[in-house]
């Protein structure tokens, strides 16, 4: 993986975990990378993209040290999706039990291939009853959702929501890589460094 990398963990808490475990948790992961947010009490998203260099590993050793460090400091096991996009890894972390972890690479093959399989109620901002529709019209996977025009999928769903399923549904977009090289990067860090992880969002 030669371009960014994030990490997404969900974490499988005790019964009744200690108030102080959220903080600690962070620390730990800070080990890594300083860009770390907790989400949830029991999910974490890293950007790892700078931590490969360091650690001189590549995203499925990073992340297996991850989850080992976890498991041994506060006997937690986890599940991990790693990708070039948040939207990627949350859902390769979905899809991905205890003790495990699923790695996208960032080629538009391997975003393709992972994709398009999807059903449809797990394309992020598809609810229960937009699936029953898309589906009603046969369009059953990601890959459906992709193929047919954006003009289709708003003419079902609604302009907004159309427009937004059909440019998720063929993957991440790279606006500032393509038209400043470089500035991608730089505003992730800006953005990291100041605060909430504003350029992750989709």
């Amino acid at each position: 993986m030669s371009g960014r990398c994030i990490l997404h963990l969900r974490f499988v808490l005790p019964v009744d975990p200690d108030p102080e475990l959220p903080e600690r948790l962070r620390r730990l992961l800070e080990d890594f990378t300083p860009r770390v947010q907790l989400i949830e009490p029991d999910m974490a998203v890293l950007d790892l993209t700078g931590a490969l260099l360091y650690w001189k590993r590549d995203a499925r050793s990073v992340t297996e040290l991850v989850q080992l460090w976890a498991l041994a400091f506060f006997g937690l096991r986890s599940s991990a999706g790693v990708a070039p996009h948040r939207m990627l890894a949350a859902m390769a972390c979905a899809l991905t039990g205890p003790g495990r972890r699923t790695v996208i690479d960032d080629s538009p093959e391997a975003i393709t291939a992972f994709l398009r399989r999807r059903p449809v109620l797990e394309l992020p901002g598809v609810g229960a009853k937009a699936a029953d529709t898309l589906t009603e019209y046969g369009l059953h996977s990601v890959g459906d959702v992709a193929d047919v025009p954006q003009l289709t999928l708003q003419r079902l769903l609604g302009a907004r929501a159309g427009r937004a399923r059909h440019e998720r549904a063929r993957g991440p977009r790279h606006h500032d890589r393509r038209s400043h090289p470089g500035a991608g990067e730089r505003q992730c860090r800006d953005q990291l460094g100041a605060g909430p992880i504003g350029l992750w969002d989709l």
